[in-house]
């Protein structure tokens, strides 16, 4: 039986991409650091140390730019858009099928939560881990590892919902099911997700056709 659910949050709940490149770039020009858009575009996914550190080679200044950049960010949450089929189905997967939800994010706690509340539906999740609280980010699986220890979920009773290989990858590796959302061209990714949905009220037809094949 398949308990519990743990999500991306950029690109899976949330369509933040080009708010996080946004923010980035500017964070950079302040810094007098010169990048471009498309270099940016494909590090996201990356903690914001570890895309920093891609950015600028000086490691004091890599720290600097990311709290530059999350500052920026916080002030401009309330420009995050909600996907719109996301209230429907973590309602659904709750209070219907009564599974454990969580966040596992590149970014701190402190972001998720804001962009959570800014979008109303924090209360829907019993945990979030954030790239703060563990030693090592995304593609490895320490993130996950320890959402699903706070949900009390084994990885074999779990769904990994994301939309970059830095979900799947370390999904695949702790033995969940690993989910790719996919709701424009999909990239050849480096790990192959054992499902792909275009939109997360797909996820609710995996969890009935799950459901079943546990009786």
């Amino acid at each position: 039986m398949m308990r519990g659910v743990v999500f991306d949050l950029d690109g899976t709940l949330v369509d933040t991409v080009d708010l996080h490149v946004l923010t980035w770039v500017e964070a950079c020009r302040e810094l007098g650091v010169e990048v471009s858009e498309s270099y940016v575009r494909g590090l996201v996914g990356l903690s914001a140390e570890d895309i920093a550190k891609k950015l600028v080679s000086d490691y004091g200044e890599a720290l600097r730019l990311a709290r530059l950049k999350r500052k920026i960010y916080l002030a401009r949450v309330n420009e995050v858009r909600l996907f719109p089929e996301v209230p429907e189905v973590l309602e659904k997967l709750k209070y219907v099928y009564g599974m454990k939800l969580a966040v596992a994010s590149s970014t701190n706690v402190e972001t998720i939560v804001a962009v959570l509340k800014a979008k109303n539906i924090i209360d829907f999740f019993d945990s979030f881990v954030g790239s703060d609280l563990v030693n090592r980010g995304k593609p490895e699986p320490d993130m996950f590892i320890e959402a699903l220890r706070k949900i009390g979920v084994s990885p074999g009773e779990s769904f990994i919902v994301g939309d970059t290989e830095y979900d799947i990858v370390p999904a695949n590796l702790i033995g969940a099911v690993s989910v790719l959302v996919c709701r424009g061209e999909c990239r050849k990714l480096a790990a192959e997700p054992r499902h792909i949905i275009k939109d997360l009220r797909e996820l609710i037809d995996l969890v009935e056709r799950y459901r079943g094949a546990s009786y």
